[in-house]
């Protein structure tokens, strides 16, 4: 690579610890033997690709996941200084430091040591070369900014611009992102995937064309859906017929996975606009949680739950692991995340229940076998439902409403076009999502039921966020002369 030589030749402008010779790089080297088709496809774009290398010395060994090297690649955003991962991870480079920002579980800020301008695959491309990975375990660099400075008076001084970042890359209006293969429940369907790069670029194509040409209206969250379930299946097929897939169980996995990382792609252009046509009902839902001044005054407004003891029950993990969905880009994931909880729910009832019974049978040998003691309280369903209110209560998961119709219009599509696959697949984590959305809608309903201890009314009716907000008929995809 050409410039490699140009930033060789500079090695006696910088101090010694902070030269990083490129093709050394444990990360590069493994990114462009490894993950050769991502490598190619972030290369081709040119100026739209920063690619983010860890320096040699924070990183703790040269074994790198999809997902990881996938972190590092960046494609331009519309807005200046802003870039988007492969997996649609929101990225900020300012000054001298790269930032995470939307879709990262942990804010961090990594420092820049280098910058080069690197050829290959017939384009220019920018790296950029931090003291530490955007994610993962790392080693701790001493004298970092020390280096750092150092590193870009020696750069200041150097001739022929090699190092100097490009403009153009930090205001070139994004052309796409490249398909994210994240990882799944194993390797064999991302290596079916990866192993077809005609079609992977197909469906890459396809992906990119729609964010281009699809226009977004509220009510039609549904027809959306379906023409992504057509991308996927589309690919899917292909899939199949190019691995000759006979069973059943690869081609759900498949499909899994196709599904799930088409979605992860166009989470900047989905998610964002369920959270502006949904921001007015989520106010009210916010307003109807604040409602309540404590845990104690929702327990005596949730029909039935008066005198059961559910506020004995400690919730705090299952309203942490609701919280994890604001970290999640896919509803797939989103759907583990809630289904998690409710099994997280379900562990500390059980927790509840043994404490409970211990506390009985103590009290009851204090008081010489009397049978004082409380009976062992069962815990019927309309118990969990009111105890996943009081997790919502009590979590500070935010843009409820839109994470649910993320994960309704994946549901809906799934449904209508997948012949069941995917339905299938929801329908095992179905009452977990259920049990949220009805929790949601005990906060929404604007006249609350009176407190009553009968155990035998009907089940609560659960927030459908498709029929219950988004309802006009309309929408499609058009040609993008169209939309001038």
């Amino acid at each position: 690579v050409a410039a490699l030589g140009e930033a060789a030749a500079m090695a006696g402008q910088r101090a010694g610890p902070l030269e990083e010779d490129l093709m050394q790089n444990p990360f590069l080297r493994v990114l462009r033997a490894s993950f050769e088709g991502m490598y190619r496809r972030a290369a081709s774009k040119g100026e739209a690709t920063t690619l983010l290398v860890p320096c040699a010395e924070c990183l703790e060994g040269e074994s790198f996941s999809q997902i990881f090297m996938e972190t590092h690649v960046l494609q331009a955003a519309p807005v200046p200084g802003c870039f988007m991962t492969l997996g649609g991870q929101g990225v900020e480079i300012k000054d001298s430091s790269v930032s995470t920002h939307l879709g990262f579980s942990e804010h961090r800020t990594c420092e820049i040591l280098q910058t080069e301008s690197m050829y290959d695959f017939g384009s220019t491309f920018r790296v950029l070369v931090t003291d530490r990975p955007l994610v993962g375990r790392y080693r701790t660099i001493q004298g970092a900014a020390d280096r750092s400075h150092a590193a870009s008076l020696a750069a200041s001084g150097a001739s022929g611009g090699a190092s100097k970042p490009s403009n153009a890359a930090n205001s070139a209006a994004t052309g796409g992102l490249s398909l994210p293969t994240l990882p799944g429940q194993g390797d064999q369907p991302l290596e079916w995937l990866n192993s077809a790069p005609a079609i992977q670029d197909a469906l890459f194509d396809q992906v990119d064309r729609f964010r281009k040409t699809f226009v977004q209206v509220p009510g039609c969250e549904q027809s959306t859906a379906e023409r992504i379930r057509e991308i996927v299946g589309d690919a899917v097929r292909k899939l199949i017929r190019h691995h000759k897939l006979v069973q059943p169980s690869q081609q759900r996995q498949l499909d899994y996975q196709v599904s799930r990382n088409t979605y992860a792609a166009l989470h900047s252009f989905v998610f964002p606009h369920l959270q502006r046509i949904l921001s007015a009902p989520e106010e009210r839902l916010e307003k109807g949680i604040r409602s309540f001044a404590s845990a104690e005054e929702l327990v005596e407004a949730i029909p039935g739950a008066q005198g059961r003891g559910l506020g004995l029950v400690d919730i705090k993990s299952c309203s942490e692991q609701l919280e994890e969905v604001d970290h999640k880009i896919t509803p797939h994931e989103k759907i583990a995340c809630i289904d998690e909880a409710h099994s997280v729910l379900q562990r500390c009832i059980a927790d509840s229940a043994r404490e409970t019974a211990a506390a009985a049978a103590a009290s009851a040998g204090a008081g010489g076998g009397g049978g004082g003691g409380r009976p062992a309280m069962e815990i019927t369903g309309d118990d969990v439902i009111s105890l996943f209110i009081l997790a919502v209560y009590r979590s500070s998961l935010q843009y409820r409403l839109a994470h649910v119709a993320h994960v309704e219009m994946y549901l809906q599509g799934a449904a209508g076009r997948s012949g069941g696959a995917e339905a299938a697949r929801f329908d095992e984590s179905g009452y977990a999502v259920s049990a949220l959305q009805a929790a949601l809608q005990f906060f929404l309903e604007e006249r609350r039921a009176q407190p009553s201890t009968s155990r035998g009314g009907p089940p609560r009716s659960t927030t459908n966020v498709f029929s219950s907000y988004l309802q006009q008929p309309g929408g499609g995809e058009v040609d993008s002369a169209e939309l001038d």
